[in-house]
């Protein structure tokens, strides 16, 4: 794919990941113009990238008449949705959306309706589908007839949790805003769940659906799938994917480990001899804006995808209504 893409880009959000967005950007040689809120995060982005910011998206607007074909929303997980309709109703006709793209079924589905009758693409950033490790599992399954098992955990640290980057409703909803990278990462690779038993115990008092969950099920393609976590205790996210020959262990999830049948040995792969994407960029993100400004968005999350997904999330979480 050519890194010289001759629309422009605007990226809505001068917080940390619009770093990550800008330094990927230049690399595709795309004019970015960028919105964001507070005059305190604005100087600080304007400083840091040499970039202009302007204040507030209706400001930007009201100034810029013409919309750009493509925009990459990364503002805060309550604000998304609201971003995300205003950019539809402006006429940005390719729509890259942090995750999770909402708080609540609804919010999806009213950029679903919006996107449908603007006839634009909205999808949602999960980078994690294309870490380096992620397309090697990807590649070595390619040719794998063989029954198998998976066994993923989200465990979130609750002790290591900065409150204060967060409101109410996204902590309510942290399984969303948080985990839901890793159940994503195995949904996409072996299908939605066909069959899933959920259990949840516990709760926190920001998070009172609950702080312990486990579960079990069936994917679309016959993968026996486990999971656990445990939001008051010790753990971490990780993917495992049992095969007759070995095993395969993404813990974390950038890294990809090796057990062979019969060994104790738990080996390393060496990702960065077939390319150090991951090493450069924040893991993941430059295949995802590569494949999104380029329409080769087969493997991104689209806004229909993820409400399907929002169901199974509420199961899993233990989410019964709609967050007000």
């Amino acid at each position: 794919m050519s890194n010289n893409i001759k629309n422009k880009v605007l990226l809505v959000g001068s917080g940390n990941i619009g770093y990550d967005y800008v330094e990927i950007l230049r690399g595709f040689k795309v004019d970015i113009d960028v919105v964001g809120r507070s005059y305190r995060s604005r100087r600080k982005f304007n400083h840091r990238t040499g970039l202009y910011v302007y204040d507030g998206i209706q400001n930007y607007i009201n100034k810029n008449p013409k919309p750009p074909k493509y925009a990459i929303v990364a503002v805060n997980e309550h604000q998304l949705s609201k971003v995300t309709l205003s950019l539809l109703d402006y006429g940005v006709k390719n729509i890259l959306l942090e995750k999770p793209g909402g708080l609540s079924i609804s919010e999806l589905t009213e950029i679903k309706n919006k996107s449908n009758l603007k006839s634009s693409n909205v999808y949602i950033g999960y980078n994690r589908r294309f870490y380096k490790s992620v397309e090697w599992c990807k590649e070595y399954l390619e040719d794998k007839k063989e029954p198998l098992n998976v066994h993923f955990e989200f465990t979130e640290w609750s002790h290591d949790i900065d409150f204060s980057h967060y409101t109410k409703k996204e902590l309510e909803r942290f399984f969303l805003c948080n985990s839901s990278h890793v159940v994503d990462l195995v949904f996409h690779l072996f299908g939605k769940p066909k069959i899933l038993n959920s259990y949840t115990n516990g709760s926190l008092k920001w998070h009172p659906s609950a702080s312990i969950f486990s579960g079990s099920g069936k994917t679309e393609q016959d993968v026996l799938f486990t999971y656990n976590a445990n939001w008051s205790s010790a753990g971490r996210w990780g993917v495992e994917i049992i095969l007759n020959d070995c095993k395969l262990i993404l813990r974390p999830l950038e890294k990809l480990f090796i057990q062979r049948k019969g060994s104790l040995e738990i080996e390393e792969v060496n990702l960065f001899k077939y390319d150090n994407l991951d090493y450069l960029y924040k893991p993941g993100l430059f295949n995802e804006v590569n494949f999104f400004l380029h329409g080769a968005t087969k493997n991104l999350c689209t806004i229909d995808e993820q409400i399907i997904n929002f169901d199974w999330y509420y199961k899993i979480a233990n989410y019964k209504e709609e967050i007000k």
